[in-house]
């Protein structure tokens, strides 16, 4: 019943731009100048609009302010192709993964709400068209010099935003820390990042001090942590997309000290593809690219990096000292 409101839905007063998301063109209309803004600030507007672009997004804002919760939680539901999404009693979404098409209604105070809408909203609803749009999503965090991307991959818990942070103070530009999205033209892979915000436990202030000004709040999953952005709080400098040069699985555990082992391209698009969420049939091209994507990806050296319970300066400056020796980098 709820999906069928979208059928009033009309947007002769909105007002329609395209912008580059993860390499992809996504055209976005919407009544909202506030949704254009947020969008504008992220990701590149292209000049001149194409007529068949990657993906189309449609918003509209309608309705006066409500007092309504800040951060509600998202509710998701799925049958074949299409994803409808709901996030407060006035914000609703349906994503259409065949047609790959988005189109919704958002209460004024998700619209205005910029961190949300950064943090929670449009991640979410990319991250489920993504693959249909032919661009790759990754639980890896991506750290980036002069163009040149590590990618570090590993569990929840593997420490992977601890040490790209750590990466980012010693120089390296930030791209994300917890997923980067592939694109690809022919064998050439691109990484880049959608969201801008940094996500620390706070058992993380024993090694970035700079936290102690900030207080940890309730994640939408329950947990309390630290979400900012990240250049804000530590000064690191970001960076939106870069090549792969290498991969690093975070094997963490144990007192040992930080050791890299080579590993192959088989193993390492072996762990890739076994986290892997099926599509549905429908669009099952789309779980092809992914496959592909990882193959190549796979390609550039590949490592695993086994470490205890070091400080993540400390597990970083090996790492460093690693690349350096084995890539130049």
């Amino acid at each position: 019943m709820q999906v069928m409101r979208f059928r009033n839905l009309t947007f002769g007063e909105a007002r329609c731009r395209q912008y580059t998301i993860a390499g992809a063109i996504c055209s976005l209309s919407t009544n909202s100048q506030a949704i254009h803004d947020v969008i504008g600030e992220s990701y590149g507007q292209v000049d001149e609009l194409v007529s068949t672009p990657d993906l189309t997004m449609q918003f509209w804002v309608d309705g006066a302010p409500r007092n309504v919760e800040a951060w509600p939680k998202p509710y998701f539901r799925g049958l074949n192709h299409l994803v409808f999404a709901r996030f407060d009693s006035e914000s609703e979404v349906l994503i259409d993964l065949g047609q790959r098409r988005i189109i919704g209604r958002l209460s004024p105070e998700i619209a205005a709400n910029r961190a949300y809408f950064t943090r929670v909203v449009f991640p979410a609803i990319f991250g489920i068209v993504s693959e249909t749009v032919r661009i790759a999503p990754l639980h890896c965090a991506c750290v980036a010099r002069n163009g040149s991307a590590v990618l570090l991959a590993g569990d929840s818990g593997s420490g992977k935003s601890t040490l790209s942070l750590a990466l980012a103070q010693s120089g390296l530009a930030f791209l994300s820390d917890d997923w980067t999205y592939l694109s690809r033209q022919g064998t050439r892979v691109l990484a880049w990042s959608i969201s801008n915000f940094l996500k620390l436990l706070p058992d993380t202030l024993e090694h970035f001090p700079e936290l102690a000004r900030i207080d940890p709040t309730i994640s939408l999953n329950g947990e309390l942590a630290y979400e900012l952005e990240a250049e804000h709080v530590f000064g690191i400098q970001r960076c939106a997309c870069a090549e792969p040069r290498c991969l690093i699985f975070l094997e963490r555990g144990g007192t040992q000290k930080p050791s890299l082992v080579e590993m192959s391209s088989v193993e390492a698009a072996a762990r890739l593809e076994q986290n892997l969420e099926d599509l549905p049939a429908a669009i099952c091209e789309a779980r092809d690219f992914l496959v592909k994507t990882i193959r190549i990806l796979v390609q550039v050296p590949c490592w695993k990096l086994r470490f205890g319970g070091d400080a993540p300066q400390t597990v970083a400056r090996s790492v460093l000292e690693f690349l350096n020796g084995k890539m130049n980098a």
